[in-house]
């Protein structure tokens, strides 16, 4: 089995973000310190700057930066304050199921009791996407909330 934690197509996907953060963040105007409470003015700045679900997307497919470098960050900010660890798939994926863009997951633990054997995890951009979907009370911040 290949590995979804170390593998050419994660490692230089999260170069790429790593080294666009610093001119991202400069762009915004704000400091970002990888805490939950960081979320909040991520959630505000990706509402304020996009502007619905088909605006977002088509950002997110050509891999535009203020796509790309916020959900590197919210996976950033579960792994330094829950314990995940990035993921993707070692090849590029060929069933629309099939995850196209990384995810942060829980390291595996045989004797945890994980529902299906499988660590939870969560795809930040699952989670930016969901932003534009109405839904009372949800928040970026509930990515972090849900390992608790």
């Amino acid at each position: 089995m290949s590995d979804w934690t170390d593998n050419p197509r994660l490692n230089s996907w999260l170069a790429r973000q790593e080294a666009a953060f610093p001119a991202w963040s400069v762009a915004t105007g704000q400091q970002w310190d990888f805490s939950v409470e960081s979320l909040d003015r991520l959630e505000k700045l990706l509402l304020d700057r996009f502007g619905g679900w088909d605006d977002m997307l088509a950002a997110e497919e050509a891999e535009d930066p203020d796509v790309m470098v916020p959900g590197w960050y919210i996976g950033e900010v579960q792994n330094r304050n829950c314990g995940t660890s990035w993921h993707r798939n070692p090849v590029e994926p060929t069933h629309p199921d099939q995850p196209k863009t990384p995810f942060v997951q829980l390291p595996d633990d045989p004797g945890a009791g994980y529902e299906d054997d499988i660590p939870p995890g969560n795809n930040p951009f699952t989670e930016i996407r969901g932003l534009f979907v109405p839904q009372p009370n949800r928040h970026l911040r509930d990515v972090v909330t849900r390992y608790h």
